[in-house]
């Protein structure tokens, strides 16, 4: 039996059709070391249970006939109870509580992966503030109930033999402790109804708050700059109001619970010893036997403060598991949850598509091995058509490639033929290395002096670098892929920032770099991806003009003999582009031409070529668009420069 859960172990789809069916196969998740803790608890919990017959029967045996090899036998027995109920305990509690780590372990997989899977639907259909709370709550709360589930069955068995060993004495009392116990326990179910709805109430509250607290640190830099502290700040004011509102009344329905876990048993304790007693008066048992009666009755408060313990948890449990499944619920916009499983493996083994792209929405095509713009009235019209040609939403209209559905072929082998790349660069805590190579690149050799010092000497246009600055090339191969890739950004300057080159150091969201350095970082990613066709939304948003017309050559250099689309308004990178596409207001292409076609029309009144010298007029700020050798001008797109990273969208 495997009692620890495996980290790359294939994780399974739970059933998400009811709670129930999802309880149940995390406790199949479980099973192994949930038995183990069962039988435990049975053992220690019945060990317990019949301590007090052993203590009624010395009693009466001392009163009989005083200290006699009986007593010794029943004190010899005892001891070994004790040590076998030492060990069954303990068992109990390493074992439960391997339960409720492995539980909340499968669930924390399950959320990571879903969230992966499902990629950039996940925020249309869930707020963050609810997956946090899975993850940070939720997910122990069911393990805990799991958990406490243990000693319900261990303290449900030793009622059993309590019951049978109280009727053999005395039908009356044992009738009693059978109507009397699970009546008691039903008068707790009472609360769970009340108590489940009211907790439910403020898991959702506590969503909102955490979706606030998330949003607001996320922006807190925009909102200083508009002034927009105050209004987030009355939001949480308000949503933590309305939480600790509903802590209150979820604490009052609990503090009625336990006080039910304190009042009920003892007016149980008190009916069962007056009956004892009475019959005791009455000689009908002995004064052992009522010295048991009375351990019983004790001992049988202990289930029923077990089971009121796991109504509680039950309901926290079922809350959870209820969010759970609205997660696990949630479908990706593009592609199977099955396939986008493995999506990173399988494209690595799929074999790309080549040829021309055609979207029938807007009418646009592009031809293979040519670098093609994509110029809108609205920034969000060509970037809409840009990211429905990395095929991220099955309901849009189709993209073919090379005449074929891309909806058709697996989402592995689309994603492999054409990847779209947004101008922001999502960057977690790592190196620049990982951050490049988008998986947790190990870092070996950092990159040193000589290296840095050949980059520059490459940058500056020295002939046979390698030979001059670098007779020892220490990095692997993958790392002059890197060099490669960040020279073709022109993101030198970040490499030579970072006191350890590749190896240096970058924080989450990227905030050590500039705007302007994170936008070649996302630049430099996707030439990496050396895909058949890259799609780009404006890769140049955040440069300055001098930048911008490197980068654009060197763009459509690295890109030689491979369809590139880029959606920009830019003309410094129009003018290196082959042709430019122009979309109107409804999104259907307009006209197509290179960017001094498209003035020299505008120049000859026509009416298309017009609106597009408006649209790269606006861009720079200028009355008359620039003819593309002009420096100046930089690119401000603010809509499209927004769109996220997607060339693997997972």
């Amino acid at each position: 039996m495997r009692f620890l859960p495996v980290p790359d172990a294939p994780l399974a789809t739970p059933p998400t059709r009811s709670t129930r069916a999802v309880l149940a196969w995390l406790l199949r998740r479980a099973a192994a070391p949930f038995a183990v803790a069962c039988a435990a608890s049975i053992v220690a919990n019945v060990i317990q249970a019949i301590v007090p017959a052993f203590l009624g029967a010395a009693l009466d045996s001392g009163i009989e006939y005083g200290l006699t090899p009986r007593i010794w036998a029943l004190a010899l027995g005892l001891l070994a109870l004790f040590c076998v109920y030492a060990v069954g305990d303990t068992m109990l509690s390493y074992f439960s509580t391997l339960v409720r780590l492995r539980i909340s372990f499968d669930i924390d997989r399950l959320v990571g992966r879903q969230v992966t899977t499902t990629g950039a639907a996940l925020d249309r259909q869930t707020s963050s503030g609810e997956v946090s709370s899975i993850v940070a709550s939720d997910s122990d709360s069911i393990g805990t109930f799991f958990q406490r589930a243990v000693p319900v069955i261990g303290a449900a068995v030793s009622f059993a033999v309590v019951a049978v060993l109280m009727l053999r004495t005395s039908p009356l009392l044992g009738t009693i402790v059978i109507i009397g116990m699970p009546l008691t326990a039903w008068i707790v179910t009472l609360v769970i109804k009340p108590l489940q709805s009211r907790q439910s109430r403020q898991r959702e509250a506590q969503s909102e708050v955490t979706t606030i607290t998330t949003d607001t640190v996320a922006g807190l830099r925009i909102l200083r700059g508009i002034g927009g502290e105050e209004v987030f700040a009355d939001r949480y004011r308000q949503a933590s109001q309305e939480l600790r509102r509903r802590g209150v009344q979820v604490a009052g329905t609990q503090s009625i619970l336990m006080s039910l876990q304190v009042l009920l048993p003892g007016l149980f304790v008190a009916a069962i010893v007056w009956a004892a007693a009475r019959l005791a008066i009455e000689e009908e048992i002995t004064a052992g036997e009522l010295i048991t009666f009375y351990g019983y009755t004790a001992y049988l408060s202990w289930p029923l403060m077990v089971f009121s313990s796991s109504v509680q948890e039950y309901t926290r449990a079922v809350v959870g598991v209820r969010r759970l499944r609205r997660l696990l619920e949630t479908a990706p916009t593009a592609g199977t949850t099955a396939e986008r499983q493995h999506l990173e493996r399988d494209m690595r083994s799929a074999e790309p598509v080549t040829g021309q792209i055609h979207d029938t929405a807007s009418g646009a095509r592009f031809a293979p091995g040519l670098m093609t713009a994509i110029v809108a009235p609205n920034p969000d019209i060509s970037a809409a058509l840009a990211t429905r040609l990395g095929r991220f939403d099955d309901g849009a209209s189709p993209v073919t490639l090379d005449g074929v559905d891309l909806r058709e072929m697996g989402l592995a082998r689309a994603r492999a033929s054409i990847v779209v790349a947004g101008a922001e660069a999502q960057l977690f805590t790592g190196t620049l290395r990982q951050a490049l190579s988008g998986r947790d690149a190990p870092d070996p050799v950092p990159v040193g002096p000589a290296e840095l010092a050949a980059a520059e000497a490459r940058r500056a246009g020295v002939a046979d670098v390698d030979q001059q600055v670098r007779p020892q090339p220490r990095q692997a191969d993958g790392d002059n892929r890197l060099l490669a890739a960040l020279e073709a950004a022109d993101a030198n300057d970040i490499l030579t920032s970072l006191h350890a080159g590749l190896a240096g150091m970058i924080t989450e969201k990227g905030r050590s770099l500039s705007g302007g350095q994170r936008q070649r970082v996302a630049l430099a990613r996707a030439l990496l991806t050396e895909a058949p066709a890259l799609v780009l939304i404006s890769p140049t948003s955040a440069l300055d003009s001098h930048t911008e017309a490197r980068v654009a050559q060197r763009i459509r250099s690295a890109r030689a003999g491979r369809t590139t689309v880029v959606a920009t308004e830019s003309p410094l990178v129009l003018a290196v582009c082959d042709e430019v596409v122009l979309l109107g207001e409804d999104g259907r292409e307009r006209a197509r031409a290179t960017h001094r076609e498209m003035l020299s029309r505008a120049r000859a009144g026509d009416e298309s070529a017009l609106a597009y010298r408006r649209i790269v007029a606006r861009a720079t700020g200028s009355e008359d668009a620039p003819d593309g050798n002009d420096a100046g001008g930089a690119d401000a797109a603010p809509a499209a420069a927004s769109e996220p990273i997607r060339g693997v969208d997972r």
